[in-house]
C-alpha cells in the first residue's frame, strides 16, 4: 500500500509478459534425461492467474490454486502468495533477482527463504535496507490431467466467489496465526463492517478492507491499526500485515 504523500522517487510499471516453456539449463546440453519436464518459465510481471491457465491447458499441475489469486509473478515470489494450502514456494526452482547495487542474482527456492506468506525478498523490503526487484521466475512443475486440473481451478475460483469481496482491496490484510484465521479474529471483535473514510473493514470477509468511496491511504491504515489493537486487546494475539507499506508514511 502506497502512502497518500507519494514516493520519494522513480515508480516503473512493469508490464514485461513473455513466458515460455524451457528445458532446465543442466539438462539442455545435449544430455537431458527421458523423464527430464520442462520448466515453466516467466517474466516477473506476467500475471499469476493468466499463467496458472497456462499450465493447466498444458497439461501441468502445481499452479491450479493461484487461478484465484491476483497480480504478477514478481510480487507473488515476493510474498510468497499462496492459497488452497499451496504456494509459490512448492513449485518455484528459481528466481532471477537484480540489486541496485550488486545486479542479477539466480536464487534458488532454499534460497529463498521463504515462510509463511513471506520471503528474504519481503523481508528486505521491509527493512528498507535492500531493494531486490525480481525479473524472471522458473517453476518445476509435474504432469497431470489437464481436465482434472480445468475443474478443481474451477471449484477454487467458485469459493473464492462466495466468500471474499469484489469491491477494490490490498487483498488479506493479516497473515492467519497459527491456528486460527485473523479474518475470524477480526469479526469476533466486532469490527466487521466498520469503516473510517472512504475504508471499510469487509462485510463479507473481515480480512479485507475495501475501497467504497474514494478511500486515502490513512483510511485503510487507520482501521488495520484498529483491527490490530482490538485483536491484541481481546485475545492476546498480535496480527501481522501481510502487505507492505510504501512511501512517504511519516510525510503522510
Amino acid at each position: 500500500m502506497v502512502s497518500d504523500a507519494g514516493v520519494r522517487g522513480l515508480v516503473v510499471a512493469n508490464q514485461t509478459r513473455h513466458y515460455a516453456w524451457r528445458m532446465p539449463s543442466d539438462a539442455a546440453v545435449g544430455q537431458q534425461q527421458p523423464t527430464a519436464q520442462p520448466r515453466l518459465v516467466a517474466d516477473s510481471g506476467v500475471l499469476l492467474a493468466g499463467l496458472a491457465r497456462t499450465a493447466i491447458k498444458a497439461g501441468y499441475a502445481g499452479l491450479e490454486w493461484a487461478v484465484s489469486v491476483p497480480g504478477t509473478v514478481g510480487g507473488a515470489v515476493i510474498g510468497n502468495a499462496g492459497a488452497y494450502v499451496s504456494d509459490i514456494a512448492g513449485n518455484l526452482a528459481e528466481a532471477i533477482v537484480t540489486y541496485p547495487s550488486l545486479g542479477r542474482q539466480t536464487l534458488t527456492g532454499a534460497q529463498l527463504g521463504f515462510a509463511y506468506r513471506s520471503s528474504l525478498l519481503k523481508r528486505q523490503l521491509a527493512s528498507g535496507i535492500a531493494r531486490p526487484v525480481v525479473l524472471m521466475a522458473k517453476f518445476d512443475l509435474q504432469p497431470g490431467d489437464a481436465t482434472a486440473l480445468a475443474a478443481l481451478a474451477e471449484s477454487y475460483l467458485a469459493r473464492r466467489r462466495t466468500s471474499q469481496p469484489v469491491e477494490p482491496s490490498a487483498g488479506s490484510i493479516f497473515r492467519n496465526p497459527p491456528g486460527d484465521h485473523a479474518g475470524r479474529l477480526v469479526e469476533a471483535a466486532g469490527l466487521k463492517g466498520q469503516r473510517i473514510g472512504g475504508a471499510q473493514i469487509s462485510p463479507r470477509h473481515a480480512n479485507f478492507i475495501v475501497n467504497v468511496e474514494h478511500a486515502r491511504a490513512a483510511d485503510v491504515r487507520a482501521l488495520l491499526d484498529l483491527m490490530r489493537r482490538r485483536v491484541l486487546e481481546d485475545v492476546g494475539v498480535e496480527l501481522i500485515p501481510e502487505i507492505l507499506f510504501m512511501g512517504e508514511w511519516h510525510a503522510a
